[in-house]
């Protein structure tokens, strides 16, 4: 299908495909090096000079989950908008985030930081202690044969309960650098890059949308949308914006609450000065909302190769590459017609 010539098999293919068509069609394109990679930015304002509102769809946080990210972020291109810019809209774009993850197929940047665990106004993210994280901690960052790990696996789940290991494995932890889901001792560099770009692109817009773009968590080819219960997120705006839609939330499952997230960070940064709402788009892979798919997504994060987190994160199954495609579109013009 046409379609499918947007899913890329690596970081130079997408990025130079996202830069070729961003010239082709204007907007203000920026490239933002980090060490000897870059990420990219573009922004469209609005025609009509008023600020109304801004959408900002993002990609590439958790490295090789920007395969999908840019496939969808050059679709979105590609088809004009899918017809939704209005003359008071602007439309901000950042593309592969986390380029040294998008570049290896891994997760995590240089450092081993998980940099949707890395984002705050704050360092007083870093004090944050995750004792779930450190009871776990021998198993977590441990290699192990598939057999002896599910063994493991099983032992602790009648200890502690499925519940209190997936909130304390998947808040984000400080403490073990080369544990998963780290968070980091200090931000990475593009915390105040990205920081730079959304203040400078946005500022002055009345209404903000996020949209930021990941793969792997939840059922396969299905799209999820998880958002943040905040005090810098105003809940009526969200189910306004939402309306219809079936957003989870963290506070709603507490495995899925994470410190330093994107989402919260891009709300500090908008509170007070616009009306901000936003959401991760997760679209699942291998059944991990089920206890063996879940296992199966752990073990694939511990015993990191990339064939396993290519099936995690990038599958190459036409069904699905599809799927992503209808769900994205269908789903942000009924968000954006909200906004």
């Amino acid at each position: 299908m046409d379609t499918l010539k947007y899913f890329k098999e690596s970081y130079e293919d997408s990025r130079f495909s996202f830069i070729n068509l961003a010239a082709s069609i204007g907007g203000e394109l920026s490239s933002h090096p980090v060490k000897d990679l870059s990420f990219e930015s573009l922004y469209f304002p609005p025609s009509s000079g008023k600020k109304e509102k801004l959408l900002i769809l993002t990609s590439g946080i958790h490295g090789i989950e920007g395969f999908t990210g840019s496939a969808l972020q050059r679709f979105f291109l590609d088809h004009q908008f899918l017809g939704l810019k209005d003359e008071n809209m602007g439309i901000l774009i950042i593309h592969g985030i986390n380029p040294y993850g998008f570049k290896h197929h891994r997760r995590v940047t240089e450092s081993n930081v998980d940099l949707n665990r890395n984002f705050d106004v704050s360092p007083d993210l870093f004090k944050n202690e995750n004792d779930g994280y450190a009871l776990l901690k021998d198993f977590l960052n441990t290699k192990s044969s598939r057999s002896n790990f599910y063994l493991s696996a099983v032992r602790l789940i009648v200890k502690h309960g499925m519940d209190n290991m997936r909130k304390a494995i998947l808040k984000g932890q400080y403490q073990f650098p080369d544990g998963i889901f780290y968070g980091g001792k200090s931000f990475e560099p593009q915390v105040e890059m990205i920081k730079e770009i959304v203040m400078s692109r946005g500022e002055g817009f009345e209404k903000v949308l996020l949209i930021d773009v990941h793969t792997g968590y939840g059922e396969n080819g299905k799209l999820h949308l998880f958002g943040d219960r905040s005090p810098f997120i105003d809940q009526s705006y969200m189910n306004q914006v939402f309306k219809g839609m079936p957003v989870e939330y963290g506070s709603d499952k507490d495995f899925y609450f994470v410190t330093g997230g994107f989402t919260v960070f891009l709300a500090k940064l908008f509170h007070q000065k616009a009306k901000f709402a936003g959401v991760v788009y997760e679209f699942g892979t291998i059944d991990s909302h089920k206890t063996l798919g879940s296992l199966d997504s752990l073990y694939y994060m511990v015993n990191e190769d990339k064939e396993s987190f290519k099936t995690m994160f990038y599958p190459d199954s036409v069904e699905w590459r599809t799927k992503v495609l209808e769900q994205f579109q269908s789903s942000i013009s009924s968000i954006v017609k909200n906004l």
